[in-house]
């Protein structure tokens, strides 16, 4: 009863938001939209994008700016969520938030790597970050090299396992992306224990275990796939924590001298039934695509959490999830009408993302 009162306010306004979700035929019209302007003007006449498009004028925009407009509406939705909240909600939003800032942290890693002048407009999101991250975010997107970024996060969690790297004289983005996103979910994992009661962990654990379990494996796959790498170097790179997949069955994949042999081992775990029993429809063969299905089973697992468990921090975790997905379909879409394709094209594109 403690859990229906405290949620149902926050569950009543999710349901309203969900509500504002793009349907299967707004995106169809997005697709065969004539120009980018055009979807944009469409973007504009939808209640969940039009105040972030609003803010922009009636200029044309360029591909940054379009993704960074998106992605202010996401954390608008975050902040009137976290403004509406009670205290025991804002724990889990406090959590949740670290997941954006390591977005923009990457976003400015990889413009300092490169070297180049960085296109990233932060102001727009100054008021957003200014009230839940202790970093100069700011000054880290005008760094224009790798050290003077690391050394931008001075004084932070994130610099010394960043310094490590620097000084062992790592240079690759792959391996600095890598931590980060090996830091966030190791420290949400720890600190969701800590900071969430029985039941709130309860509705949460499920999808962020089984969405770092799935991480793991779609690197696992790519590695055997597209690379020769070590067992160790394999390792490196994984997310140390395990949810469904017991340490044993990461190594053993890692270890695997082929493919095949991955899938094999593959097969054995928690998540070998839900992957192998279903045909790739593509190809009509029981080998997946394992990506695609990777993707369609963390959407089934966030779909089942938010419906189960109405009253709970999982309808925040679960509205999130979508929103991100349905922006990142809006990117590809707008890319796609920016390349020309054709929007059948682009319309497969989204069902293979």
């Amino acid at each position: 009863m403690g859990n229906l009162m405290t949620y149902s306010a926050v569950s009543a306004k999710i349901r309203a938001m969900q509500g504002r979700f793009l349907t299967d035929t707004d995106f169809s019209q997005l697709a065969f939209s004539d120009s980018v302007s055009a979807a944009v003007e469409t973007l504009k006449s939808r209640p969940s994008y039009s105040c972030a498009f609003e803010a922009a004028g009636d200029g044309e925009l360029d591909r940054s700016r379009i993704e960074q407009l998106l992605w202010l509406s996401l954390y608008r939705d975050y902040s009137s969520l976290y403004r509406f909240a009670a205290v025991s909600q804002r724990k889990f939003l406090d959590l949740y938030f670290m997941h954006f800032e390591v977005d923009i942290l990457k976003k400015c890693l990889r413009d300092a790597a490169s070297s180049r002048s960085s296109d990233l407009d932060l102001s727009i999101f100054e008021d957003f970050f200014q009230k839940h991250s202790h970093l100069d975010l700011a000054g880290l997107a005008e760094c224009s090299s790798l050290d003077s970024f690391v050394e931008g996060l001075r004084g932070s969690f994130y610099y010394e396992p960043l310094r490590r790297l620097r000084d062992q004289g790592v240079t690759a983005l792959f391996d600095y992306e890598s931590a980060l996103d090996s830091l966030y979910f190791i420290h949400l994992w720890k600190d969701m224990k800590k900071q969430l009661g029985r039941k709130e962990l309860e509705a949460v654990s499920q999808c962020i275990g089984e969405k770092i379990d799935l991480l793991n494996l779609e690197w696992l796959s790519r590695a055997k796939e597209y690379y020769r790498l070590s067992d160790h170097a394999i390792e490196d790179f994984l997310i140390p924590v395990y949810y469904k997949l017991r340490k044993d069955q990461i190594r053993a994949m890692a270890q695997a001298v082929s493919r095949e042999e991955f899938l094999g081992i593959l097969r054995t775990t928690r998540y070998g039934n839900r992957i192998f029993g279903q045909p790739d429809p593509s190809s009509g063969q029981e080998n997946p695509r394992l990506k695609r299905l990777f993707r369609s089973l963390l959407d089934a697992v966030y779909q089942t959490s938010g419906r189960k468990n109405p009253y709970s921090a999982a309808v925040l975790n679960t509205y999130f999830y979508f929103k991100e997905e349905e922006i990142r379909k809006l990117i590809t879409t707008i890319e796609g009408i920016r390349y020309q394709l054709d929007g059948n094209e682009i319309l497969s594109c989204l069902a293979e993302s």
